[in-house]
């Protein structure tokens, strides 16, 4: 019967967890990241809608499916680093966890991303116009600063700080 009453009393105690800098940090820096890419993705397809509007392109039924899934998982991965950037600005363990999760299916596919843009502009770089060396430079440059974060994401999701904190949450 004591026992019960002190550990009510500690309970009661215990002061908040202080949320580390890094959970700050990750945790606006997922909104924002998550944000640009939800603007950025609207901005691409309806520029692309537009076009197929103007003049449908022949493409084949499987392209079509690809191109529908592409977008379905970006959005998808997007809707969902905002969401985690939420969790962990509530110190939630699921969000740090989901963080993890996301750092390094991010990872992977910007991996195979960036390989798949690599070879097809080597490939077509030399009849390529202009505008288009130009926009493969941007999306590889905005690709490989998106790795670069969450790599950063992943080291400090993975700090003892860090997981402590989530650990008494």
């Amino acid at each position: 019967m004591e026992n019960k009453q002190i550990i009510e009393v500690n309970e009661l105690l215990t002061l908040p967890v202080k949320r580390p800098k890094a959970v700050w940090v990750f945790g606006i820096g997922n909104i924002i990241v998550g944000c640009y890419f939800m603007v950025r993705m609207v901005i691409s397809w309806s520029g692309a809608i537009a076009n197929v509007l103007k003049a449908p392109p022949k493409m084949t039924w499987t392209a079509e499916i690809t191109t529908l899934l592409i977008f379905v998982i970006g959005a998808g991965l997007v809707i969902w680093l905002i969401i985690l950037g939420y969790g962990l600005l509530g110190m939630k363990r699921w969000a740090r966890r989901g963080s993890v999760l996301y750092g390094w299916i991010s990872v992977i596919l910007i991996v195979i991303t960036l390989g798949a843009v690599f070879v097809s502009s080597i490939m077509d770089l030399e009849k390529a116009p202009r505008i288009l060396k130009a926009s493969i430079t941007i999306d590889n440059g905005l690709a490989m600063l998106h790795w670069i974060y969450m790599i950063l994401l992943l080291i400090f999701m993975k700090t003892a700080k860090v997981r402590e904190a989530f650990a008494r949450e």
